[in-house]
C-alpha cells in the first residue's frame, strides 16, 4: 500500500464511488500535460509535453508537441501513430500490445480501472489528493508495470497526475493543467 505521512488511509468504498460517479459524468477531457520519465540508468529526467483529448466512448488523442512531435489517436479499435513524419495504422483488435495499452488508458480516463480484474486498488487520501494505488497483479502486465498510482483532486475528484512504475524500475509521471471538461471537441481531432 502507498503510504506517505500525514496521509489517511481510507477505506475504499465511499471515495471510489465518488470518482466512480464524477468520472461517469465526464463526455469529453482537453488538457495540457507535462511528462517526466525518469530512467534509472540516466541521471537526468526526460521531459515532454503536449496536448491530450478524450471523448466518450472511446476516442481519445494523446500528442507530445515538445520537445518532439508525436501522437497517438484511438477511434474504436482503430489506432494511428505518427511519429514526426512517419505514420502508422494499427488495429487493437488485432495486434495484442497496442489494444492492452488502449485498454490501460481508456480505463484510466473512464473509470472502468476500478474494475479491472489484472489490477488490486488501495486508496489513501489527505486534503489535496485521493490517490489510487493500482497494484498489477495479472502475470503478462507485471513484466512491464508493476503499479500505476492516480491522482484525483480531492475537492472535484478530477484526475490531476498519472505515475506508472515499470517493471524495470523506470518511473514516467504525467500531469494535467487547463482541464477543461464537456467541452465540444472537433471531430478531426480524432480523425485516422
Amino acid at each position: 500500500m502507498l503510504m506517505i505521512p500525514g496521509v489517511i488511509t481510507a477505506q475504499p468504498g465511499n471515495t471510489l464511488q465518488q470518482i466512480k460517479l464524477h468520472s461517469q459524468k465526464i463526455k469529453t477531457i482537453e488538457a495540457d500535460f507535462t511528462q517526466t520519465k525518469t530512467i534509472s540508468f540516466i541521471d537526468e529526467q526526460l521531459v515532454s509535453s503536449g496536448k491530450f483529448w478524450f471523448s466518450r466512448p472511446d476516442r481519445m488523442r494523446w500528442e507530445y508537441q515538445n520537445p518532439f512531435f508525436y501522437s497517438i489517436i484511438i477511434n474504436g479499435d482503430n489506432i494511428k501513430v505518427i511519429d514526426d513524419k512517419k505514420v502508422s495504422r494499427f488495429n487493437a483488435a488485432s495486434n495484442a500490445m497496442f489494444g492492452q495499452i488502449k485498454l490501460i488508458i481508456m480505463n484510466m480516463v473512464n473509470g472502468k480501472m476500478f474494475d479491472d480484474p489484472d489490477y488490486h486498488a488501495t486508496i489513501t487520501e489527505d486534503a489535496y489528493f485521493i490517490i489510487v494505488n493500482f497494484e498489477t497483479v495479472n502475470k503478462g502486465m507485471k513484466e512491464y508495470i508493476a503499479s500505476i498510482d492516480l491522482y484525483f483532486n480531492a475537492q472535484n475528484y478530477e484526475m490531476v497526475k498519472i505515475r506508472m512504475n515499470e517493471a524495470s524500475g523506470d518511473v514516467t509521471v504525467i500531469e494535467f493543467d487547463n482541464q477543461k471538461i464537456n467541452n465540444s471537441i472537433q471531430d478531426d481531432i480524432f480523425k485516422l
